[in-house]
C-alpha cells in the first residue's frame, strides 16, 4: 500500500495525467471537431453545386424536351413544361454562377463559355419552336437538326460533369478524412463514440439529403414520362419508331405494324443514305388511305416515324383544283369579258374572251395590274366605278362603255359590277361585259327603219284614207250596200293601221328618249272623267260600261294631259277588250302613301278571265300577248301596256298591277300629289 506522500504524488501524477489526458482529449475532441465541421461544410457546398448543376440539367432538358416535343406535334399544348423551365432557368444560372465564384472551381473564361452555350440554346430552342410556327414541321425538323442544339447540350455536359465528378472525388476524400479522425477517435473510450455519433450523424444527414433529392428526381423523371406517354396518346398521328435491329415498333397503341408499311419503311430508309438525313414521302396503304411520312434519325441510333393521314386533304385538294378547272372551262366558254380584281386593282381571273380582246393570254394578265401591260391605255376605261363598288355599292351597271381592242377597232360594252367579299374580310370584284356593237348597230338600223318605213306608209294610208271617206260621203256616188259594207270595213282597218303606226313611233320615241312630255298642274278627277267621254263609245262596241269612283278630296298632279288621256284610253280599252259583255269597268282615284310620299293612284278594274300566271312576267313587254286567238277577236298589237309604261315613267309616275286567273285584272298609275304650296304656280316640263 503506497504511503500518503506516494499516493499523493500518484493522485497528482493521475490528476496531472487526467489533467493532460483531458487537456489532449479536448485538443483532439476539438481538431476531430473542426475537421469534421470543415468536412461537413464542404460536403454542404458539394451537395449543394452537384444539386445545381443537375436542376440546371434538368431545366435545360426540359427545355430541349418541350421543344423537341412542340416541333414534332405542333400542339402548343407541349410548351407548358417549356416555358415553366424557362421562367426556373435564369434563377437556376444566377445560383449556380454565386456558388462557382465562391469556390472558384471554374474560371472566368470557363464561366462566360458556360453562360454563352446557356444562351445559345435557349435562342436555338426559341428559333426552333418560331420556325415550327411559321413554316411548319418539316422546315422546323430541318431546322433542328441544323441548328446544333444536341451539340450545344454535349459542350455544356462537357463543363458541367467533370466539375461534378470533381465535386464527388472531393466529397468522397472528405468522407476518408472524417472517417480517419474517427479512427483516431476511438481510441479515446467515450469521446471517440461521440466522435462517431457525430460522424454518424453527420454521415446520416447527408445521405439523407442525397436521398431525398434522388427521390425527388425519380418523382419528376416520372412525372416527365406520364407526360410524355400522356402527349403521345394525345398526338393524332401515329408514331413508330426504328430501332438500330431495324425493327418497326408502334409507340402509342398495341396494333401491329403491317407488313407493308415496315417493308416501305426499310427500303425508305436505304434510300436515306445519312444518318441526319430528314425523308419525307407520301404512302398509300392497301386500303387506299393516304399518309404523309416523315423519318426523323435521333441521337441513339433509332429512327422516328410520324405517319399523318392526309386523305381527306388530297382528295379535297383535288376537289378545289377539279372545280378550278371547271370554273376556267366554264368562264372560257362564255364569249362575254368577264374578270375579277382585287383592292389593289390586281387581276386575279380572266377568260379566254377577255385576254383574246386586248391581243392577249390569260396568264398574261392575271396576277399583274393594268399599269404593268402595254395594253394600259385600252384598260384603263375598264376601272370605271370600281372605287364605288368595293367601297360596299351592291352593283354597278354601265349600259353603254366605248372602248378599243388591240386592232384599234372600235367597241361598244355594257358592264355590270359586283362586290365580292372573301371568308378573310377581303374585297374583290367581279365584272361581266357584253359586246353590244352589233347589236347598238341594228337597233340604230332598225330605228332608222322603222321611222323610214311608218313614215313612208303614212302618205299613201292618209290618201287611201281619203278616198275612202270620199267614197262614204258620196262623190263617188251612190254606192251599193255591199260596197259601203266593204268601204267601212276598209276605213275601219286603215284607221287601225294608222293606231299601229302611231304605236310603233311612240314606242321608238320612247327608247330614244324623243317624245315629247310637258307636265302641268291638272285636276286629275277632271281628266279621268274626260277619259272615260271619251272612251265609252269604244266600250259600248264591247257591251261593256264604264264607272267611275271619285276621291274625297280634289286631285291635283303634275301630268302632261294628252300623255295622260293615252294612258287611260290604253288601259281602259284593254279592260273592255278582256270584260264579258254586260260587265263594268271600274276607273277609281284614291290617295296612296308610298315610301313617305304621298301619291294619287288611279286604278282601272275588270272583271275578265284574268292574265295567266306564266304571261304575267311579260305583260309590259312590247309585242307581248296572252292568247294570239283572242288577240285576232278583240284585235291589238302588244304595244299599248309597253308605252302605257313608258308614259307613265316619263311623268315621273309609277305602273303596276295584279291579276287573278278567272278574278279579273286591276291595273294602277301613280302620280306625286301636289301639295298646298305648289297651288300657286303651274309648273311645266318639257322633255
Amino acid at each position: 500500500m503506497l504511503n500518503r506522500p506516494s499516493a499523493v504524488a500518484l493522485h497528482r501524477l493521475a490528476s496531472l495525467l487526467a489533467f493532460l489526458l483531458l487537456i489532449g482529449l479536448a485538443v483532439q475532441a476539438g481538431r476531430v471537431q473542426q475537421s469534421l465541421l470543415v468536412a461537413n461544410e464542404a460536403v454542404d457546398d458539394g451537395l449543394a453545386l452537384i444539386s445545381s448543376i443537375q436542376d440546371l440539367q434538368l431545366t435545360l432538358l426540359e427545355v430541349e424536351t418541350g421543344e423537341r416535343g412542340f416541333v414534332i406535334t405542333g400542339r402548343s399544348d407541349y410548351l407548358i413544361p417549356y416555358r415553366s423551365a424557362r421562367e426556373r432557368l435564369d434563377a437556376e444560372r444566377r445560383l449556380l454562377h454565386q456558388r462557382l465564384e465562391s469556390n472558384e472551381r471554374l474560371s472566368a473564361e470557363q464561366l462566360a463559355l458556360l453562360e454563352s452555350l446557356i444562351d445559345q440554346r435557349v435562342s436555338i430552342a426559341e428559333s426552333n419552336i418560331a420556325v415550327r410556327e411559321s413554316d411548319g414541321l418539316e422546315a422546323a425538323s430541318l431546322r433542328l437538326l441544323a441548328a446544333g442544339g444536341r451539340q450545344t447540350m454535349v459542350r455544356i455536359r462537357d463543363i458541367l460533369d467533370p466539375l461534378k465528378n470533381e465535386e464527388r472525388e472531393l466529397l468522397a476524400m472528405q468522407s476518408d478524412r472524417a472517417a480517419e479522425q474517427a479512427g483516431r477517435a476511438r481510441q479515446v473510450a467515450i469521446i471517440g463514440v461521440a466522435f462517431v455519433v457525430i460522424l454518424f450523424v453527420a454521415a446520416y444527414g447527408a445521405l439523407n439529403r442525397v436521398l431525398t433529392i434522388r427521390r425527388q428526381l425519380l418523382e419528376d423523371a416520372e412525372h416527365r414520362e406520364a407526360r410524355l406517354q400522356a402527349l403521345l396518346h394525345t398526338v393524332p398521328d401515329e408514331l413508330y419508331v426504328i430501332d438500330a435491329e431495324r425493327c418497326v415498333h408502334r409507340l402509342v397503341g398495341e396494333a401491329p405494324v403491317t407488313e407493308p408499311f415496315a417493308r416501305e419503311l426499310h427500303e425508305r430508309l436505304d434510300e436515306t443514305g445519312s444518318e441526319g438525313l430528314l425523308h419525307s414521302f407520301v404512302w398509300h396503304d392497301p386500303d387506299d388511305t393516304e399518309y404523309e411520312v416523315r423519318m426523323l434519325p435521333t441521337r441513339d441510333g433509332e429512327h422516328l416515324v410520324i405517319a399523318r393521314d392526309i386523305t381527306d386533304r388530297l382528295r379535297s385538294r383535288r376537289r378545289l383544283r377539279d372545280q378550278q378547272m371547271y370554273l376556267r372551262r366554264v368562264v372560257d366558254a362564255d364569249e362575254n369579258l368577264i374578270f375579277s380584281r382585287d383592292a389593289d386593282g390586281r387581276f386575279l381571273l380572266c377568260n379566254q374572251s377577255f385576254a383574246g380582246f386586248f391581243g392577249l393570254q390569260p396568264s398574261e394578265v392575271e396576277g399583274r395590274q393594268p399599269s404593268e401591260l402595254d395594253q394600259a391605255s385600252l384598260l384603263r376605261p375598264l376601272s370605271v366605278g370600281d372605287s364605288e363598288v368595293l367601297a360596299g355599292r351592291d352593283e354597278l351597271r354601265v349600259p353603254e362603255l366605248k372602248i378599243r381592242d388591240s386592232d384599234g377597232n372600235e367597241h361598244w360594252l355594257q358592264m355590270l359590277k359586283r362586290p365580292l367579299t372573301l371568308s378573310d374580310g377581303s374585297q374583290h370584284l367581279l365584272a361581266v361585259a357584253v359586246d353590244i356593237t352589233q347589236r347598238r348597230e341594228m337597233e340604230r338600223m332598225k330605228a332608222e327603219f322603222i321611222a323610214t318605213v311608218s313614215h313612208e306608209l303614212r302618205t299613201p294610208l292618209t290618201a287611201v284614207k281619203g278616198a275612202l271617206s270620199m267614197l262614204q260621203q258620196g262623190y263617188g256616188g251612190e254606192l251599193p250596200d255591199d260596197a259601203r259594207t266593204l268601204v267601212q270595213v276598209a276605213e275601219k282597218n286603215g284607221q287601225r293601221l294608222v293606231h299601229l303606226i302611231d304605236d310603233i313611233l311612240d314606242i321608238e320615241k320612247l327608247e330614244a328618249g324623243q317624245l315629247e312630255v310637258r307636265l302641268q298642274r291638272a285636276d286629275l278627277t277632271a281628266l279621268v272623267e274626260q277619259a272615260l267621254i271619251d272612251n265609252t263609245p269604244y266600250a259600248d262596241s264591247f257591251g261593256v260600261t264604264l264607272e267611275l269612283r271619285r276621291a274625297e278630296r280634289q286631285a291635283e298632279a303634275a301630268l302632261d294631259p294628252h300623255r295622260f288621256a293615252q294612258v287611260l284610253a290604253n288601259l281602259i280599252s284593254n279592260a273592255c277588250k278582256h270584260s264579258p259583255s254586260g260587265a263594268a269597268v271600274t276607273v277609281g282615284i284614291r290617295p296612296v302613301t308610298n315610301a313617305a310620299a304621298d301619291w294619287w293612284e288611279v286604278a282601272v278594274r275588270d272583271v275578265g278571265e284574268g292574265i295567266p300566271l306564266e304571261f304575267q312576267s311579260r305583260v309590259f313587254e312590247r309585242f307581248a300577248q296572252a292568247d294570239g286567238s283572242d288577240r285576232r277577236r278583240i284585235g291589238g298589237t302588244g304595244l299599248g301596256l309597253s308605252i302605257t309604261r313608258g308614259l307613265v315613267h316619263a311623268m315621273n309616275g309609277e305602273i303596276d298591277f295584279s291579276s287573278v286567273p278567272g278574278n279579273g285584272s286591276e291595273f294602277r298609275v301613280r302620280f306625286p300629289a301636289l301639295s298646298e304650296a305648289d297651288g300657286h304656280a303651274n309648273q311645266e316640263e318639257g322633255r
